[in-house]
C-alpha cells in the first residue's frame, strides 16, 4: 500500500462494478497467486488508451491478459494490441477471457521470452505498458525505444513497489532486493534522464508515465 488507509478506502468504494469476465479474473489471479496490475492500474490505462487513440499499443507481459483487456476495451475499432508472455498456459487462459469479452480480434499475443520475441517485432508503436521480470525493465525500455512513433507514451509498473522502494535498505520487504534495486535504479534513470520526460505515479504499485523529452 502507497496511500493511507483512509485514502486506499474511499478509492475502493469509487472503484464501480466489474463486469463479469473481469471480475472471474480477478478472482483467478488471486486463488492462483497470478500477478496482474491493480483495478486502479488498469482504470488508468483504458483512460490513457482512450484519451490517445493509438493505433498500435505494445504490452510486455500479459499474464492472464487483466491489463490487456482494460486497454482493449477502449481501442479505436482499428487499433491492436501487441502483447507478449512466455507462459503458454496463461497465454491460452487470456485468449478465453478476451474471446469471451468481445476483443480477442484486437489482439496479437506473441509468446516467448520477451527479450528474445522484442527485437524482431515489426512496425512502430503509440503506447507501450511494461509489466513483465523487473530486473529486466532497462532492458526492455532499451528495445522499445526504436520502436516508439514520436509522441509515444510508455507506462512502467510497480515502480513504487507498494511504497518499498523508499524503504532503508535493511527493512523488510515483501519485493525482493533485486526487484527493488532495479526499481530505484529504473526511477533515477527515467527521471533524469536526458533520453526521457517523466512522471512517477503512486497508484497502484506505482507507474511510471514517460514520453520522449523534447
Amino acid at each position: 500500500m502507497i496511500t493511507a488507509e483512509h485514502v486506499q478506502e474511499y478509492l475502493r468504494g469509487l472503484s464501480g462494478e466489474r463486469s463479469e469476465v473481469m471480475a472471474e479474473m480477478e478472482a483467478h489471479a488471486e486463488r492462483d497467486q497470478i500477478p496482474i496490475v491493480p483495478w486502479e492500474t488498469g482504470r488508468l490505462l483504458a483512460v490513457l488508451v482512450a484519451a490517445l487513440g493509438p493505433a498500435r499499443v505494445l504490452e510486455v507481459g500479459t499474464a492472464i491478459g487483466y491489463s490487456t483487456l482494460h486497454m482493449a476495451q477502449t481501442l479505436p475499432d482499428d487499433g491492436v494490441i501487441v502483447t507478449l508472455e512466455r507462459d503458454r498456459e496463461r497465454s491460452a487462459q487470456a485468449h478465453g477471457y478476451w474471446d469471451r469479452a468481445g476483443v480477442d480480434d484486437r489482439i496479437e499475443l506473441v509468446e516467448g521470452d520477451a527479450l528474445q520475441t522484442l527485437p524482431a517485432l515489426e512496425g512502430s508503436y503509440d503506447l507501450a505498458f511494461v509489466d513483465a521480470t523487473k530486473q529486466e525493465y532497462g532492458d526492455y525500455l532499451g528495445i522499445i525505444e526504436p520502436k516508439l512513433t514520436s509522441h509515444a507514451l510508455v507506462a512502467v509498473d510497480n515502480v513504487l513497489m507498494s511504497g518499498e522502494v523508499a524503504l532503508g535498505e535493511d527493512a523488510g520487504t515483501y519485493w525482493s532486493k533485486e526487484s527493488l534495486q532495479s526499481a530505484r535504479e529504473l526511477n533515477q534513470s527515467l527521471m533524469f534522464s536526458g533520453t526521457w520526460l517523466t512522471s512517477v505515479l503512486p497508484v497502484g504499485d506505482g507507474v511510471a508515465l514517460a514520453t520522449r523529452a523534447p
